[in-house]
């Protein structure tokens, strides 16, 4: 093997070398595009998210509040249903004095 076939192989080596070197460098170059653009599309979703969670923390506060409002009504219900049933029973304590105070004239009473 002479010196011309060695540097002939250390020429064609290195141009081989060079043109790798260039298609890596455009495969970075569209890597660094793709990974930008992907990066936006991150941030656009965060941005998404972070919109989508404030949504949900005001809509759980509402049906939070709701609930209470609820609870308090019910409490009401609750009161006023046991007023109507103490209601009734001097109702029907009154109608059965009204009925025996009837009986007793009736009777020969007072």
């Amino acid at each position: 093997m002479n010196s011309s076939d060695r540097l002939d192989r250390i020429e064609a080596i290195l141009a081989a070398t060079a043109q790798q070197q260039q298609v890596t460098a455009q495969a970075l170059d569209r890597l660094e595009v793709r990974t930008s653009a992907n990066t936006a599309a991150i941030d656009r979703l965060t941005e998404r998210i972070d919109r989508l969670t404030d949504r949900v923390e005001r809509v759980v506060t509402a049906i939070q509040s709701h609930q209470e409002a609820l609870r308090l009504v019910s409490q009401q219900q609750n009161e006023w249903r046991e007023q109507m049933r103490l209601m009734h029973v001097e109702i029907r304590d009154i109608w059965q004095y009204l009925n025996n105070q009837l009986r007793n004239r009736g009777n020969g009473g007072g």
